[in-house]
């Protein structure tokens, strides 16, 4: 990716805490002006391999493609110098750092400091990342035009995604709104120590990769990383989510002193009325559109959305939060909102009207707190139709997968007429099922043909059906309605 500024080979050395253990033959370049980690792409001779490591890859494997392609700098692990003769690259730069990822983290914020930005949004939380993101970045563009905002493509919200969506800011960017996700210990911490937000969103706290934080007060824990970064900057804002347990108890006990708080929600569980309230919210579940009134700062506001369920909306209520911080009123918000359209496999409406059935693409992701919104949102939107859900293993939960999976089949039990099922716990699913008296059919996906077939025989007139999995169920392939990228 080539870059707005020039990085000499000092500064990538000083921020990195690295060591030119080959340093060229004097008639490379010193200055660099591209960086890149996926050897296929094309380079210049101005530009820094980052040979990072991952589960399924290690990028050292193709630094010597790399430079025989014609690169010219390349930055390793300290490990790849016990495995290869570095002599033969005597007219090169290696770059030798404790760890390739960590080094592209530290070289993407010192890159951020080359900007003077009016502000840096942080959004994290377990659901409604990528949703909140994505309005505010409208809302964002609408108010002071696209050509100044940058944001985060897709969820491309880890130590690696982040640091590369920081490498494409320019000199007509004012505002960086990023989306920030983890799955490990300390990642929020290091994001937030590369991004240095002057606004942060935390949507949520839900039972989301339990694998490795075990409950949700682990979630919290992870995510209180954000507030804290915070709280080391001047007027910061923090966004948070009055409706949820843990943050509202938070906030309740003035947890973030030194930090701007403005929360939003329903204000109709936690006994906290936020500061942006969404009082009443009336949805046509034939046409798409839904009607929902606002206060804010003893201000009515009302306006009609093209999406509906209530997590949702307070994925809106959120982006609305992170515009007020940003300094500008809730009609512009709100009127950004008009034409926009929700992120791929998000709550996503799709009317078949030669069968007469209507289906809920959220196949994006799923956890046990989405999966109850989703089926929420069909029971209450679609009470008079047949119930088809096609669903999938919720992943990374950890020692909780079991009976987070036997609590999925309870919760769908008084839902479903019939359940096609793909993964590993379906043995759980159904021992839910039967505590609960299902009384309607259950077919385990075995490949995409056994399905199709099941699929199209079933009788679907005056259905919704609703099709939730995690991202690894790839369940969108499974249904010919759902548009592919």
């Amino acid at each position: 990716m080539k870059i707005e500024y020039n990085l000499t080979l000092d500064e990538i050395l000083n921020c990195t805490n690295g060591k030119a253990v080959i340093s060229g033959n004097g008639t490379g370049p010193l200055v660099f002006n591209e960086i890149f980690t996926d050897s296929r792409e094309e380079f210049s001779k101005n530009a820094v391999f980052i040979a990072l490591k991952g589960e399924k890859f290690n990028g050292e494997d193709f630094v010597d493609n790399v430079f025989k392609k014609g690169g010219y700098c390349a930055l390793v692990s300290w490990d790849f110098l016990d495995g290869h003769d570095i002599s033969a690259y005597s007219d090169k730069i290696v770059i030798a750092v404790s760890d390739a990822a960590s080094a592209l983290g530290n070289i993407a914020k010192f890159y951020l400091s080359r900007f003077d930005l009016k502000k840096k949004i942080a959004v994290t939380g377990s659901c409604g990342k990528t949703t909140t993101k994505e309005m505010a970045y409208a809302m964002l563009c609408l108010k002071y035009g696209k050509e100044k905002i940058l944001k985060n493509d897709y969820n491309y919200n880890n130590l690696i995604g982040v640091p590369k969506a920081i490498f494409g800011l320019n000199k007509n960017h004012e505002y960086l709104i990023l989306e920030i996700g983890t799955n490990k210990k300390g990642e929020i911490k290091k994001l937030s120590e590369i991004i240095s937000p002057d606004v942060g969103a935390i949507t949520n706290i839900g039972r989301s990769h339990l694998l490795e934080f075990k409950n949700t007060e682990g979630v919290f824990e992870e995510k209180k990383e954000l507030a804290l970064a915070l709280s080391l900057k001047k007027d910061a804002f923090l966004i948070l989510n009055a409706d949820d347990e843990i943050l509202s108890a938070e906030y309740k006990h003035k947890n973030f002193p030194g930090v701007n708080i403005i929360s939003f929600g329903f204000g109709k569980q936690t006994g906290i009325t936020p500061d942006i309230l969404c009082s009443k919210v009336d949805i046509n579940g034939q046409t798409g559109k839904a009607i929902i009134e606002l206060s804010f700062k003893g201000r009515k506001y009302s306006a009609n959305i093209n999406f509906y369920g209530t997590h949702l909306i307070s994925d809106l209520l959120c982006a609305l939060s992170i515009a007020e911080a940003c300094g500008f009123d809730v009609e512009t918000g709100l009127k950004a909102m008009e034409g926009f359209m929700l992120p791929a496999g998000r709550m996503q409406i799709i009317f078949n009207n030669a069968e007469g059935y209507i289906l809920v693409n959220d196949s994006y992701n799923s956890n046990p707190d989405s999966l109850k919104a989703a089926l929420d949102y069909i029971k209450t939107n679609y009470g008079g139709k047949k119930k088809i859900l096609v669903l999938g293993d919720m992943l990374e939960l950890g020692d909780s997968a079991e009976s987070e999976h036997i609590e999925m089949g309870r919760s769908v039990a008084d839902t479903a007429d019939f359940i096609f099922y793909k993964g590993n716990y379906s043995d759980y699913i159904t021992k839910g099922l039967g505590e609960k008296g299902f009384k309607g059919k259950f077919f385990i996906i075995e490949n995409k043909g056994a399905f199709t077939d099941a699929f199209k025989k079933l009788d679907k007139k005056n259905s919704v059906i609703l099709v939730k999995g995690s991202r690894g169920m790839k369940l969108e392939e499974y249904l010919e309605e759902i548009p592919k990228k």
